[in-house]
């Protein structure tokens, strides 16, 4: 009897640890959007930088940027990102509100046909004991002739222990991307 308890206590072990990856490899996604609409493949597009509404300084700008690079891969033409101003916090004081309207601006300024904004709802590490991170975006284009939204739509997503916040961010706005596109 006293050879098995090693044995026994290694069994254990290896339960335990294994019912601990899985828990640790546990995600959450939760994405909603709309069909993709019919869109002008040669246009030009801005994407204005999100509402950052997170304690995460500047990750709407992050957001924003992300956004660009996918629309300009799966797209293949010309993406723009609307300039910001200079906040030291990177915290909006008037909701993005300002920063919306400059973007507009801009995109008629250049000749964009498609406006992207949105928002950043979340954007960190999980409080426990692995940090799982987690993001949350609200994505909307719309068609700066006719002043018509084309499309919307809302993904968030929790990754496991072992992810970093801007891969899930990225695979996160991809999946938004790619369905705008109708990829």
């Amino acid at each position: 009897m006293k050879r098995c308890l090693p044995l026994l206590r290694l069994g254990r072990l290896c339960l335990l640890l294994a019912g601990l990856a899985l828990l640790g490899g546990c995600a959450s996604t939760s994405f909603h959007a709309a069909p993709a609409p019919t869109l002008d493949p040669a246009a030009t597009w801005v994407v204005a930088p999100l509402i950052n509404n997170t304690a995460t300084p500047y990750a709407g700008q992050r957001a924003a940027r992300l956004i660009q690079a996918l629309l300009a891969q799966r797209a293949g033409t010309q993406v723009l990102i609307a300039p910001t101003s200079a906040d030291p916090s990177g915290l909006p004081i008037d909701n993005g509100q300002a920063a919306e309207k400059a973007a507009r601006r801009f995109a008629v300024d250049k000749n964009a046909r498609y406006l992207v904004s949105g928002s950043v709802d979340e954007w960190h590490y999980k409080i426990g004991l692995d940090g799982q991170p987690a993001v949350g975006f609200t994505v909307t284009v719309v068609d700066l002739g006719s002043g018509k939204t084309l499309w919307t739509g809302a993904a968030s997503a929790s990754g496991g222990s072992r992810e970093g916040v801007a891969v899930l961010a990225q695979d996160t706005l991809d999946r938004l991307v790619t369905r705008l596109l109708g990829k």
